[in-house]
């Protein structure tokens, strides 16, 4: 597709048509009919410690899981409930809480977890439980009443994702350890357990939310045509995953490396193989490159009266010149044939500015798109039509670059979009050099430190309807009973609470780590990760709660 505001095109078409995994090289459109089976009740379900033997599996250690308290799962999520990332499948971050304006001012510890690396991934809570997982190649399911374990899951080792449980050398450029990806919680059937879907490097999991047990796993490698290599291949699932229609949508990131090519994958719910792929690393002619570009580290957002899932795609070399770089996307949920595309008319001049921000949709009760749009790296927020992927309003409130603009994603509220902006064009030494690069220094906005750091929008005309400085981050923004949360980059280890009509800051609460995962509210508690990459102690989940008491979350 050409660059431009907006590139619809037919479905099937373009430069990014799916591929099987067989024959990935060769063009049109293919679903997987190894996938294609639904209902299918996997071995493993039924012990703490499981190997899913399925054709998806791989010859890798099995996944294991400690049960300290198996607890009964609800069928569906309550009403007060933080069942994946960003809250639901539009992602809108906007939650529910009994907090107000004056008990935020009282927010102390409730509880921590400790775990022996970051959490940056959003807690996900459902009926009392907090689902998590760490860069200690764990995933936790904690209990929100007392902070103590219910039961954990040794995950498949990947060393190439850095940092390692151990590694010496701590690496301070890295995106995050093995898993960064938030849990999404799948109800629970008659013939099947409630679900736990993440990612943790390069693998899918599926887990039994009531005692860890594995149900199911897939490998979503950066060379899908070759056997996984987990010391060399550094490919991860860095987007979190959604469930629409039986199909688990997430995207797949190679962060540069060469050799690799980064993807969307719609997998089967019953056993986590590819229904379909969607090439993202692919020329004008839709060859698949395998150049280190493609990447997708944004989570799929659901329209579902379109029938459409829609992410947000990275850079290519820092630059935009590949056809599907620097864009959103919307893919058809069945097939994943591309309805759209929006990508900005504009060149990236080595400026690394991503869609790697995860999209906002407003909906109504029917499924019915009101409102999509997605922050980019460039600091701008796009608007776009749900339909077509026609611009309805672009607002630019910083330069952007390396470290800079929206990283991380944004929250509607039905109204009002609420942002964070990361730090500025800092972090580019690769040129064997100590110098700090700069996109264009030339431009006066091109520093490394930019502001403002917090903004909130005007959903229907994207007018600017306050800002704030000093509080850059790289965790997502949480709106709830009218209040925004977001944790500080580097500034200090708090958490800001601000007044989402006005952005005054209302309280800033200290932490004994940085929060780089996104914060869940239910009922008065405020759950979230500690941890990152610069200082690998204090990690884990901390609860916040008025005076620190236990959380209290209304009957459901």
């Amino acid at each position: 597709m050409s660059p431009g505001p907006a590139s619809p095109g037919p479905a099937g078409k373009g430069p990014g048509s799916g591929r099987s995994r067989a024959n990935r090289r060769q063009p049109g459109l293919r679903t997987l009919a190894t996938a294609t089976v639904l209902g299918a009740v996997m071995s493993g379900c039924g012990g703490p410690t499981t190997t899913a033997h399925t054709a998806s599996s791989t010859s890798t250690p099995a996944t294991t899981s400690t049960v300290a308290i198996a607890p009964a799962v609800p069928t569906v999520p309550g009403p007060w409930d933080w069942p994946t990332y960003g809250h639901d499948a539009q992602h809108t971050f906007h939650g529910r809480t009994t907090l107000t304006k004056t008990t935020v001012k009282t927010l102390r510890k409730a509880w921590v977890f400790p775990t022996a690396d970051a959490v940056t991934a959003t807690p996900t809570v459902v009926d009392g439980v907090v689902y998590v997982g760490s860069w200690d190649d764990y995933f936790y399911a904690v209990d929100l009443e007392t902070g103590t374990l219910r039961w954990k899951v040794r995950l498949k080792s990947q060393n190439a994702v850095k940092p390692y449980p151990g590694e010496v050398h701590r690496d301070l450029t890295s995106d995050g350890g093995l898993v960064t990806s938030s849990a999404w919680f799948e109800p629970a059937t008659a013939g099947r357990p409630a679900l736990v879907i993440f990612g943790g490097g390069y693998t899918l999991y599926a887990l039994n939310a009531a005692d860890g047990a594995l149900y199911w796993e897939h490998d979503y490698t950066g060379r899908p045509d070759q056997p996984p290599s987990p010391d060399t291949d550094g490919t991860r699932i860095f987007s979190s995953p959604v469930v629409e229609n039986g199909v688990v949508l997430f995207g797949v990131d190679v962060d540069g490396a060469a050799g690799y090519g980064g993807y969307v994958v719609g997998a089967s719910l019953a056993t986590g193989d590819p229904v379909w792929e969607y090439q993202t690393d692919v020329d004008a002619q839709g060859h698949v490159l395998d150049d280190g570009c493609g990447s997708v580290w944004s989570s799929g957002t659901v329209l579902p009266a379109l029938g459409l899932v829609v992410f947000g795609t990275a850079d290519c070399d820092f630059a935009n010149a590949h056809p599907m770089a620097e864009s959103m996307i919307a893919l058809h949920v069945n097939d994943g044939a591309v309805a759209w595309q929006y990508k900005p008319a504009r060149p990236d001049p080595q400026c690394d500015w991503d869609f790697g921000a995860t999209p906002n949709a407003g909906v109504d009760a029917a499924g019915k798109a009101l409102f999509l749009g997605e922050g980019s790296k460039d600091g701008t927020y796009y608007a776009v039509d749900p339909r077509t992927g026609g611009l309805r309003w672009k607002t630019n409130v910083v330069f952007g670059g390396f470290s800079g603009g929206f990283i991380a994603s944004t929250a509607y509220d039905g109204k009002r979009v609420y942002g964070a902006t990361a730090v500025g064009d800092f972090g580019r030494f690769e040129s064997n050099s100590s110098k700090q690069l700069l996109c264009d220094p030339s431009n006066p906005r091109d520093t490394q430190s930019q502001e403002p750091t917090d903004v909130s929008f005007d959903g229907a005309t994207g007018k600017v309807l306050w800002h704030e400085s000093l509080s850059s981050s790289f965790a997502p923004v949480t709106v709830a009973g009218g209040l925004t949360f977001s944790g500080l980059a580097l500034s200090k280890a708090a958490i800001d609470v601000r007044d989402g009509g006005t952005g005054r800051l209302i309280a800033q609460v200290a932490l004994p780590q940085a929060n780089w995962s996104g914060i869940a509210t239910v009922g008065d508690a405020v759950v979230l990760g500690l941890g990152n990459t610069y200082n690998p102690a204090h990690n884990g989940i901390e609860v916040l709660t008025p005076g620190g008491g236990a959380p209290v979350v209304p009957t459901r």
